[in-house]
């Protein structure tokens, strides 16, 4: 959830108290449920924020790789976290290309991947994929070019149509769940802002 209302300083403690309040990510907790058994229980969370998700995962028995840009939303983390920094999470200050992605079982990428820069995504996509297991379960979010912040020309945005998004899992992935929201909605710093997003679960084919 790395800066999704890029706030400024003073701001962005308040924008952080606020994402822990948010509904763990429906996509994550469907794919806890569809897991393969079989596989080791080791997780990556990409753009993990102050770790709402990160903790839900640790609860489900899951060893966590986790990282974010923002270097006091890793703090905050660790401190929410405590002893169990090391031993069952393993939190990082990074980037999506330079993170250095184990092998897992699981990687989640909750409203963040979009932040990652468009010549940095080719990389990223390809280390994250390469990483996951075989049966595997990847979810996250891609932003649609109707999304309010994809129309102002930031350039620092990776946005995606239908066709790109599919061709993207095309040959790696068996996709198992698609939900694209497009329409009015608020950030949470309150801002209006019109969201297009497509949450993906897919299951890593080879």
């Amino acid at each position: 959830m790395a800066d999704k209302d890029k706030p400024g300083a003073m701001s962005r403690s308040g924008y952080y108290d606020r994402s822990l309040q948010v509904a763990i990510y429906p996509h994550l907790k469907k794919a806890l449920r569809c897991a393969d058994a079989s596989l080791p229980k080791i997780a990556v969370d990409a753009g993990c924020g102050v770790g709402r998700d990160v903790l839900f995962l640790v609860e489900s028995g899951y060893r966590v790789h986790a990282f974010d840009a923002n270097a006091e939303a890793i703090a905050r983390l660790k401190d929410s976290a405590g002893d169990l920094v090391s031993t069952m999470l393993f939190p990082r200050v990074c980037s999506f290309e330079n993170f250095e992605y184990p092998r897992s079982s699981l990687i989640s990428a909750c409203s963040s991947l979009f932040f990652c820069h468009p010549d940095a995504f080719p990389t990223a996509w390809e280390k994250m994929s390469q990483s996951l297991m075989k049966d595997g379960l990847f979810c996250g979010h891609f932003m649609g070019p109707n999304d309010s912040w994809a129309s102002m020309g930031r350039g620092d945005l990776t946005v995606h149509s239908r066709n790109e998004l599919e061709g993207l899992f095309a040959g790696n992935f068996d996709v198992l769940d698609v939900h694209e929201h497009d329409a009015e909605g608020r950030t949470l710093l309150g801002r209006t802002k019109r969201w297009h997003t497509y949450s993906v679960l897919a299951r890593k084919s080879d």
